[in-house]
């Protein structure tokens, strides 16, 4: 009866203990949302050339736009009276490459229009 009580008594300070661990984690988790030297900076820029004017956004109904090979895009939030109205621009490059947009369908744009 004694071992039988010294292994419930073991079980419930495991049990303890990793709960403390977890708590201590959960609590912990804000010190890593600070930049850090082990952090990879960030470089989502519309205008630079390394992400070639992607860019993805969620309109007001829910459904995901996709765009592509973009000069610039973005978002136009208008307030109306029945609420805000949400539409998106998108702006294709000089140089005649496509831009894809996955709207409803797809869509390309170069610089004689979109089709």
């Amino acid at each position: 009866m004694k071992n039988l009580f010294n292994k419930s008594i073991r079980n419930v300070a495991i049990t303890f203990g990793i709960l403390g661990l977890i708590t201590t984690q959960i609590s912990a988790e804000g010190l890593f949302d600070s930049p850090s030297i082990f952090d990879t900076p960030s470089t989502f820029n519309l205008n630079t050339a390394d992400n070639s004017g992607d860019n993805s956004f969620y309109k007001s109904d829910g459904s995901l736009v996709i765009i592509r090979g973009a000069k610039d895009s973005g978002i136009i939030v208008k307030g109306t009276d029945d609420g805000m109205e949400q539409e998106y621009y998108v702006v294709p490059k000089d140089d005649g490459s496509k831009t894809f947009i996955y709207d409803e369908g797809l869509t390309v744009c170069d610089k004689n229009g979109c089709y």
